[in-house]
């Protein structure tokens, strides 16, 4: 467990790391596009790591890891494909605002009824906003960050994960 300074003092963030040899395979998380534009899914990227983000743009801790969750996206773009999933939101105008203000281009799931946490359950903590999934290049759950998540772990986790560690 660490912790990361915030706004309104420490966030707390939790991360757990899976055993090659324990993983499960990663649930599909497939939704209509945040932007509008047909159907979003996690099984679109084979052979990369992927990196499911579950967000909502009315959680402060969200606005804190957005830079490092955009800056990583650009950084390991040949490596991971990151999803975001963005949940319990009051209209998708007011998530594209937030992805516009943090300047993140990567595709969004918009899943105002959370119902993409379900597939994930015993995995994504159902008020573990934002929790961050890393998913390897064989389909399964390799790493959880329950929490803020800053860039010198999701750049590292997806590194181990893409070398199969």
């Amino acid at each position: 467990m660490g912790s990361t300074p915030g706004a309104d003092g420490p966030v707390t963030q939790a991360l757990t790391r899976i055993p090659v040899e324990e993983r499960l395979p990663a649930p599909v998380a497939s939704g209509p596009a945040l932007s509008g534009e047909g159907t979003v899914s996690t099984a679109d990227y084979p052979g990369k790591v992927v990196v499911i983000n579950v967000w909502g743009a009315w959680c402060a801790p969200c606005r804190l890891e957005a830079p490092d969750l955009a800056e990583a996206s650009r950084k390991r773009a040949d490596t991971a494909a990151f999803v975001g999933i963005n949940v319990r939101e009051s209209s998708p105008q007011t998530a594209q605002a937030f992805l516009r203000t943090f300047d993140i281009d990567y595709p969004h799931i918009y899943d105002p009824s959370a119902a993409q946490l379900v597939r994930f359950a015993g995995t994504l903590p159902p008020n573990g906003i934002p929790t961050t999934l890393f998913i390897d290049r064989q389909g399964r759950i390799a790493a959880r960050v329950v929490g803020v998540v800053s860039l010198t772990t999701l750049l590292g986790l997806i590194d181990e994960t893409y070398e199969g560690k």
